[in-house]
């Protein structure tokens, strides 16, 4: 086959295509319009989420805005509250360091108060130590040891429970001790004293009686002659003869020197016996107060009523308890002068 039979053969069929061009072209345009809608669709469905999108970032950016806006008033709150806590802080180390001042001036103060209340406590003390040792007053000391106790009940610090004890000791141990009432017994001495002046003595009572004796009552003047005679002798002798019982007839040969001595002794023995209750000393006191006795009623009238007054009340100091060893406070002193060197240190 040649080549011109070839192209002929190849040409042949193509010739019966040309007659329906319409029918593609149709297609196509169809194919086109197709495309053209979908594309313009597409191009809705674009504006419309650009237009979402839009009012999405617009209401986003809103928010954002308002985001940043709170989180701006956050910082500013932020800073604020930075500003007023450093404020407390520097409050909060102020004051503390004004309670740390204030907490050494009360130890300070404290510690002042506590060697003050000792030295107080020591010189109450020695001054009962003192009273109770020279003079035997038990009352007194008592009375200072209960002070003390309870000057030492209103403090509740660790180095005064030594004192506490000690002082709790010793007042057990003074009211313990009989009962003596010192200062009653010293005012009834100082009594007696002062009544020696006027206590009569026996010579003294013998002069009045016969005195008394030498005037008898006077007969009256309607008596027979004879009676006011034997009266008038009768009473001449009696001046001149008076006869009375006397156990002790010294007492009788008293002058008046030798009275004033009498009653001066007399008070001397009772000045002794006042020294002797103040030493507690027992036997001294006992000899002293029979002594007065002895004197009282061997000199003077025992029969009359100021005697016999003063003897009741010399009877009431006899027998009184001196010969009791009295306890010291050496135990509460000492106790005191260790805590006030624990103070010190």
């Amino acid at each position: 086959m040649s080549e011109s039979q070839i192209n002929e053969a190849i040409q042949a069929p193509a010739r019966p295509a040309r007659k329906r061009p319409g029918l593609a072209l149709w297609l196509a345009a169809a194919a086109l319009g197709v495309a053209g809608w979908q594309f313009y669709s597409t191009q809705q469905q674009l504006d419309s989420m650009r237009q979402e999108l839009a009012r999405r970032l617009a209401e986003g950016s809103g928010a954002g805005k308002e985001q940043r806006a709170i989180a701006e008033q956050a910082m500013l709150a932020a800073r604020a509250t930075d500003g007023k806590l450093a404020l407390v802080e520097a409050r909060v180390n102020e004051a503390a360091g004004q309670y740390a001042t204030l907490n050494g001036m009360y130890q300070e103060l404290t510690k002042n108060r506590t060697d003050w209340l000792l030295s107080e406590i020591e010189h109450t003390l020695a001054i009962a130590s003192q009273q109770l040792q020279l003079a035997g007053n038990v009352s007194a000391a008592v009375s200072a040891l209960e002070m003390v106790d309870a000057r030492l009940a209103k403090f509740d610090r660790p180095q005064l429970i030594g004192v506490k004890k000690a002082v709790a000791t010793d007042l057990e141990k003074l009211k313990a001790l009989p009962y003596l009432d010192s200062v009653g017994l010293t005012v009834k001495i100082d009594r007696l004293m002062l009544g020696v002046d006027s206590l009569p003595l026996v010579v003294d009572a013998h002069r009045l009686g016969g005195a008394r004796g030498a005037h008898p009552a006077a007969l009256p003047a309607t008596a027979p002659w004879w009676e006011r005679l034997s009266a008038e002798i009768s009473a001449s002798l009696g001046e001149l003869i008076h006869i009375r019982r006397m156990d002790k007839p010294e007492a009788l040969l008293l002058s008046p020197e030798q009275a004033f001595f009498l009653r001066e002794n007399l008070k001397m023995r009772l000045l002794d016996a006042r020294l002797a209750l103040l030493q507690r000393d027992g036997k001294t006191y006992a000899a002293d107060v029979a002594a007065a006795r002895s004197y009282v009623q061997r000199y003077f009238d025992r029969d009359a009523a100021a005697t016999v007054q003063w003897l009741a009340t010399l009877g009431e100091l006899e027998g009184a308890p001196l010969d009791i060893s009295l306890p010291d406070m050496a135990s509460s002193l000492k106790a005191v002068r260790d805590a006030q060197g624990a103070s010190g240190e």
